[in-house]
């Protein structure tokens, strides 16, 4: 397989996509792209047709990148008899309604949702998971185990290539992210009234927030009612920026939701600050644990446990031995599962044993 297209309405300046596209790259794989961004099916449908008609003759296999469930009946279509891969990266039921609570559970978006879900998985020849706890969920919504590959997240090289942190005091702690609710953001902020009261005891340190999202509002208002005086929210910034935000950090904040979404997932922040050379302080959960091993590589707290994590934050802004351990032991572990040329050897492999629809 020396060709693979890219398919669907996807976000090309998405992290996922952008690191399969680089790690297949890298693998010795041309990768094509019928890419358009037009959400309306009525106008989608003919100018992905349009764009892919002069790809046909060339691809070897078609692959539809994270959230494109809507796109796979027609990937199927114009795949034909090639290979068809979906990274879904979600299920579409467990984020929209339990994860972000938008519709109600047994409701008709919710049902109209798994169908969904079930239709793409359906249609796909392999399906991708970044975890494998993830994918027993895409299981139980249809999934079939055999079509099932694991393929981590990953991080890109401007990550890697993070100077290390600058000198201490203040230990600056960051998070980097939508403020989704499996970030559990408010969780982060009830952690730092705590550690505030702890003052006394507790070295120099900011905490930063960068982004917007579901829980800002939240989150920015539960800060201002507990007074808070080392928390900065420091709004938007570019995704090309990330990784020098996460250079002037000490700290990689990841998701600290108490969903079980949250336990499922290793959300991009956490692999870029294993990557970037950072401490890491995350929730505990079966995925984390598929490739990372709490103490060694990562410090995991009970998630969604404001006095947990406020107590693994007092740690590691304390230990400044502790910090480097695990910003050495994380980033050689990141290198050895989640570069880009790992992903895409990962991914390559896929797309060679399929082969052919099953």
């Amino acid at each position: 397989m020396r060709r693979v297209c890219f398919f669907g309405a996807y976000d090309r300046a998405y992290p996922r996509n952008r690191v399969l596209r680089e790690g297949l790259r890298r693998a010795g794989v041309d990768v094509l792209e019928a890419c358009v961004r037009d959400r309306r099916a009525f106008r989608r449908y003919p100018a992905l047709i349009g764009a892919f008609a002069p790809l046909s003759r060339v691809s070897d296999a078609v692959l539809v990148p994270e959230f494109r469930h809507k796109d796979m009946p027609l990937a199927r279509f114009v795949a034909g008899r090639r290979p068809l891969i979906f990274d879904p990266l979600v299920s579409r039921h467990d984020t929209l309604i339990d994860d972000w609570k938008l519709h109600a559970p047994g409701s008709a978006q919710a049902r109209w949702n798994r169908v969904i879900d079930r239709a793409a998985f359906a249609l796909a020849d392999r399906v991708l998971c970044d975890t494998w706890a993830h994918g027993a969920l895409f299981e139980t919504l249809g999934a079939e185990r055999r079509k099932l590959r694991r393929v981590l997240v990953g991080a890109e090289d401007a990550f890697f290539a993070a100077p290390p942190p600058p000198p201490a005091p203040p230990v600056r702690l960051v998070y980097v992210g939508g403020f989704l609710p499996l970030h559990g953001v408010p969780t982060l902020i009830a952690a730092a009234g705590e550690l505030e009261r702890r003052a006394s005891r507790v070295p120099e340190f900011r905490i930063q927030l960068v982004g917007r999202g579901i829980e800002f509002d939240e989150a920015r208002a539960l800060a201002e009612q507990l007074a808070l005086e080392r928390v900065d929210f420091t709004g938007v910034t570019s995704y090309a920026d990330a990784p020098r935000v996460l250079a002037d950090a000490h700290v990689a904040l990841g998701a600290f939701g108490s969903g079980e979404k949250a336990g499922r997932v290793i959300p991009h922040k956490v692999f870029q600050g294993f990557a970037s050379g950072r401490a890491v302080v995350t929730g505990d959960g079966e995925g984390l644990r598929e490739v990372f091993t709490p103490g060694e590589h990562v410090i995991a707290v009970s998630r969604g446990d404001a006095l947990d994590l406020a107590d693994a934050l007092e740690r590691v802004i304390r230990d400044e031995g502790l910090r480097e351990r695990m910003a050495s032991a994380g980033r050689a572990r990141a290198l050895e599962i989640a570069s880009p040329e790992r992903i895409g050897e990962s991914l390559r492999s896929v797309i060679e044993e399929c082969g052919a629809p099953d």
